[in-house]
């Protein structure tokens, strides 16, 4: 009986996170567009065609830092705006797009408080009026 209590103690020991690079490093390879959000490569014009990241299946994109690991874009981009490691928390995108990294489009939160946010699956419809309702099956043209 002892046993199963250690074990399912140390199952519920939270995940530590992936710590982020120096700020100092990431400040001096890349940098950082708050109206658009992207992040390019110290020196590089900043434009759609060279933003740094390749996209995930879940429409997020990564970051390879050379020296450490693949980390979260949105990650990177709060830290080197902030000055400071999110840790634990996670970055939230605001308006529900994971593409968007404009830096008033992300917050810090919980994860409890982002699973609260999760759009529906489906389609979104917004008619003449302005009214927007979702759609759970697809419609078909008459």
């Amino acid at each position: 009986m002892l046993a199963k209590l250690v074990i399912s103690s140390d199952y519920k020991m939270k995940k530590k996170h992936k710590k982020l690079p120096p700020l100092e490093h990431l400040l001096s390879l890349f940098d950082y567009d708050p109206s658009t959000g992207g992040l390019y490569k110290k020196g590089a014009e900043p434009s759609e065609l060279n933003a740094l990241g390749s996209w995930t299946a879940q429409g997020y994109k990564l970051l390879y830092v050379k020296g450490y690991h693949q980390f979260l874009l949105h990650r990177i981009v709060y830290f080197m705006f902030h000055r400071k490691d999110p840790g634990q928390y996670v970055i939230d995108h605001i308006n529900g797009d994971p593409a968007d990294n404009r830096i008033k489009n992300l917050r810090r939160c919980r994860q409890t408080t982002n699973a609260k946010n999760l759009r529906k699956k489906g389609k979104y419809v917004v008619d003449d009026e302005g009214v927007g309702r979702w759609v759970s099956d697809v419609v078909k043209a008459v």
